[in-house]
């Protein structure tokens, strides 16, 4: 500050000095000193030279203020840095708002700085509005026009992040969601605007509406000027479509608005997204909004009501909006479960592989009716697999020719082995005691209609080979037990009363089997199909602190007869079987393949199989983990387990199994191994099961496991051993989050896993190094795949002008190039080639219902160019609904032969017909349509 001259003179006094030294000491502002210094010439009689001087001080000294403070709060120039923004944003003694606020510039606004306002309640002054603003705003009688700045907090972020962000209803509905990087730009939407309104709310508050097009929607930004003289941001969110076509551009455009004007709107209504019919309660300025008619409506009824009834209908108001409040959260809980279910439904698709066709799954095709003589004297027999669960059977003689008895998997078979000794048996030396009278499952055989076996396999077969002893045997008990003479060719058999459904089918079948299993795949079918429509209903993880527990959650949920206990051994091998890929190791055929390979030992096969059967529940519970929705066991399931138990039963330590892994797969010669996605899945697979089978050496091999697959261990797990972290290391690309890993990190994860915190193995490193080549390579695999898939699935764009001037287009039509026409087809070669449409067979029929058949079949060569490169499409509408396309293009035969094909299409795009036409016919079409698209390059009339 350059003072003045005259201070130094002698003039100045030594009164002067005095009281300037005094303002100092009394002010703690400049402007406190101004005060002062002007108080203090006041009260002593200076002379007009020294008041002159005051004057003159005062003024340098307001004028440096000014400079001093404009420089300290206007950053609109400078570029700072997030955490300098922060420590403004949290300083309390700047001010928010008025003449003295902090303008931050948009160049300082950024996504990271609006979650920071967003997570701590702050407020910004961005910039001065603009001239449009400002010019839009200028009848509307503000103080200070010229002073009026853009702002925006904590309160318009949340608002619009709850209504239009990535969580909210209206994007779950269709909208395109808004962001915070949205937000961060929104002052470059409003001062880049397509068009800018200005608009009055409810409250008859002045408020600006911006509209910015960006691609195939619109950027819709509102500010409404608020108490402190500021252009406040209130809400934004994205337009589907043109913004000429939104419903508050098109309202507010065709209005003119003074100071004075009474529009009203509601802004969120016209977002593009479909609202929800539940009517939301009035929370906030865009609910409270009403259409012009119903405030008409209002505004024509006065309210006569008396205090009391005043405030209860108050109260029944709130009483209903609370009401409508909880069925919106109801709705949104729901719709939050649906998209959970939709989640998990793909990452059981890709998990489970062909699960799908596990045998309880299997649909069993049921053939016509076998001839059957029905025994209505004889009272039914009954089975019963529970108190729900009772079947009725009628005794029926039938040819034995006609029975279908099976001893391969599927079907109504639940068994894998056929056991020949007890065929024979009934064979040779049938003895009427064993069967019948026995009730139940162990009495006569049972038959579908078709004459399909439920139950009774072996007893059918050895009935089928009965020596001479044996049938009379069998003739002379049906005789003495039931009074019946059969005819030598003839059985007497037990068939289901009622028609039965695919389910009880297999649940009839599977529990005939129960106590009578001649293997470990009998018992897991059964098991399997007994608690098929629990397993089904089991989708939810099963929170458990411990393997017992988890076993025995397991158990209560597919339980489904109350009146028996829990089988907790049978019910969780089902569920294991259930989450089974079928594979050619599938786990229900494994483990008689393994029982055999332990017959000396089988306490090591029981050891891997109960620690596999025991964690079913984990297994389930890495299905419905969506904190990995990349990763589960399942898909690998059996061949880990078959693995596992390969493991055991060729290695005498973990060591072992570790460091011949390791030299089978560290850095082989060559990649060949990872060529193709089965091999490397088998690899994988091989590694797994190295891993897992680990866990059978321990003291309690399943409460190990268990504690390995517990979602928080696995987090801590991939934690510790650097594989992945709760988000992502901005220093390492290569870093990954939970979310993001794969099936060869939960290996690297496996692999680790319960060891000693300083153990140091080579074999076990190099291993590692393995499953991350494996890793490599396969992601390689997949970007090469989903390459192709993209170049193949690829559809090239073609641009097109749209047609307004129809006259001039008729006039001087744009010029077609011939295409040469293509190689002529027969019709099967048509329907073989063009899979472009669905009813392509009945488009051929109409075609040679025609009576010019003959000449339309002959051009189905030009039918598939036609639609897919048009010269020009047309399109007709109805009621503004679009019927039909006719799409037209033009072939060169020779050099002086053009011919115009025309194929139409309805709005399904299903073809209708295809004929070559004339130029005339083309533009009395062209002179019909209601919107042209012509993909012509360049202007040039058609020959007549």
């Amino acid at each position: 500050m350059k003072l003045p001259k005259a201070l130094n003179e002698a003039t100045a006094g030594a009164a002067l000095k005095y009281h300037i030294k005094r303002a100092l000491e009394r002010s703690h502002s400049i402007s406190e000193f101004s005060k002062q210094l002007e108080l203090s010439a006041q009260n002593a009689k200076f002379s007009n030279n020294t008041l002159k001087i005051i004057e003159e001080l005062n003024n340098g000294v307001k004028s440096a203020s000014e400079e001093i403070k404009a420089k300290a709060h206007d950053f609109s120039n400078e570029k700072l840095t997030n955490e300098q923004i922060k420590d403004l944003l949290n300083n309390a003694e700047i001010p928010t708002s008025g003449r003295d606020a902090i303008i931050f510039g948009v160049n300082n606004l950024n996504p990271e700085i609006v979650e920071f306002m967003h997570q701590n309640n702050k407020k910004m002054i961005i910039e001065k509005a603009s001239n449009k603003e400002l010019e839009l705003l200028k009848d509307a009688n503000f103080r200070h026009p010229e002073n009026i700045r853009a702002s925006l907090d904590h309160d318009a972020i949340s608002h619009i992040l709850k209504r239009h962000g990535v969580n909210s209803v209206n994007v779950r509905n269709g909208e395109i969601p808004i962001t915070n990087e949205d937000i961060a730009n929104y002052r470059y939407i409003v001062n880049n605007a397509d068009a800018i309104l200005r608009t009055l709310d409810k409250y008859d508050k002045e408020a600006i509406t911006a509209f910015k097009q960006i691609n195939g929607y619109a950027v819709v930004v509102e500010q409404a000027i608020n108490k402190k003289n500021e252009l406040a941001l209130k809400t934004m969110f994205k337009s589907k479509g043109d913004y000429k076509n939104n419903e508050v551009y098109k309202e507010f455009s065709s209005t003119s608005l003074d100071a004075d004007a009474k529009v009203r709107h509601r802004l969120s209504s016209y977002s593009g997204a479909t609202e929800n019919s539940t009517q939301k309660p009035l929370t906030d300025q865009e609910d409270l909004l009403k259409t012009q008619e119903n405030l008409n409506a209002s505004t024509q009824e006065p309210n006569h009501l008396s205090p009391l009834e005043q405030a209860n209908a108050e109260k029944l108001a709130k009483l209903e909006s609370e009401k409508l409040e909880s069925e919106q959260e109801f709705l949104k809980a729901k719709e939050q479960e649906n998209k959970r279910k939709e989640a998990l439904k793909k990452k059981l698709e890709h998990e489970r592989g062909n699960a799908g066709n596990i045998e309880s799954q299997t649909k069993i095709e049921v053939g016509e009716d076998i001839p059957t003589q029905t025994q209505t004297q004889l009272p039914k027999s009954r089975v019963r697999l529970n108190e729900r669960e009772i079947y009725d059977l009628d005794y029926a003689i039938v040819k034995a020719k006609d029975l279908k008895p099976s001893f391969t998997t599927g079907g109504t078979q639940k068994r894998t082995d056929m056991n020949e000794e007890q065929i024979k048996s009934i064979a040779e030396n049938f003895d009427p005691k064993k069967i019948f009278g026995s009730g139940g499952f162990e009495d006569l055989p049972i038959i579908l209609h078709d004459g399909q076996v439920i139950a009774g396999n072996h007893r059918i077969q050895g009935m089928l080979n009965f020596t001479p002893k044996s049938r009379f045997a069998y003739e002379k008990a049906i005789k003495e037990y039931y009074h019946i003479e059969l005819k030598p060719d003839e059985l007497l058999v037990r068939v289901p009363h009622n028609r039965l459904n695919n389910t009880e089918i297999n649940n009839l079948a599977a529990s005939s089997n129960q106590g009578r299993f001649n293997s470990e795949s009998d018992h897991a079918i059964a098991v399997l199909s007994h608690y098929e429509a629990k397993l089904k209903e089991l989708d939810q993880k099963l929170d458990a602190d411990s393997i017992y527990s988890l076993k025995n959650i397991v158990a209560k949920n597919l339980n489904f007869d109350k009146a028996t206990h829990p089988n907790v051994g049978d019910s969780n091998l089902a569920l294991l079987m259930f989450n089974m890929p079928r594979t050619k190791t599938q786990g229900i055929e494994l483990l008689n393949r393994w029982q055999k390979e332990f017959s000396n030992d089988i306490k090591s096969y029981e050891k891997v199989k109960k620690m596999f059967v025991d964690n079913a529940g984990s297994f389930h519970n890495l299905i419905h983990d969506m904190n990995f929705p990349k990763v589960s066991l399942n898909a690998y399931l059996s061949d880990i387990m078959d693995r596992s138990f390969a493991n055991l039963k060729n290695y005498q330590s973990t060591s072992e199994s570790l460091k011949d892994l390791s030299e089978k797969f560290y850095k082989t010669s060559s990649l060949e191994m990872f060529e193709k996605s089965e091999q490397g899945s088998s690899d994988i697979s091989e590694i797994l099961g190295g891993a897992i089978a680990r866990f059978a050496r321990f003291d309690d091999p399943s409460k190990a496991l268990f504690e390995a697959l517990r979602s928080d261990n696995i987090k801590k797990g991939l934690k510790d051993f650097k594989i992945a972290d709760e988000a992502k290391d901005m220093f390492n690309p290569d870093s990954k989050e939970f979310k993001d890993i794969d099936i060869y990190d939960f290996t690297h994860y496996l692999l680790m896993v319960s060891r000693e915190p300083n153990e140091n193995n080579p074999t076990l490193k190099r291993l590692v190094e393995a499953v991350k080549d494996m890793q490599k390579e396969s992601e390689k695999g997949i970007k090469e795949v989903s390459k192709k898939s993209a170049e193949e699935s690829e559809i090239k764009e073609r641009a097109f002008k749209v047609i307004e001037d129809k006259e001039a287009f008729l006039k001087d039509l744009n010029a077609i190039k011939p295409t040469p026409l293509p190689k002529e087809i027969d019709t099967d070669s048509f329907l073989n080639a063009f899979n472009g449409v669905e009813n392509k067979e009945n488009f051929i029929k109409h075609l040679k219902s025609k009576p010019d058949s003959s000449h339309r079949l002959a051009y189905l060569h030009l039918v598939e160019p036609t639609l897919k490169e048009p010269d020009i499409t047309l399109i007709f509408k109805d009621k503004g609904k679009e019927v039909k396309k006719e799409h037209i293009k033009a072939f060169k035969g020779d050099p002086k032969t053009i011919y115009y094909f025309l194929v139409t299409q309805d709005n399904d795009s299903k073809l209708i017909t295809g004929l070559k036409v004339k130029p005339i016919y083309i533009k009395a079409e062209i002179d019909k349509a209601d919107i042209i698209h012509s993909f012509i390059p360049q202007a040039r009339t058609l020959k007549e």
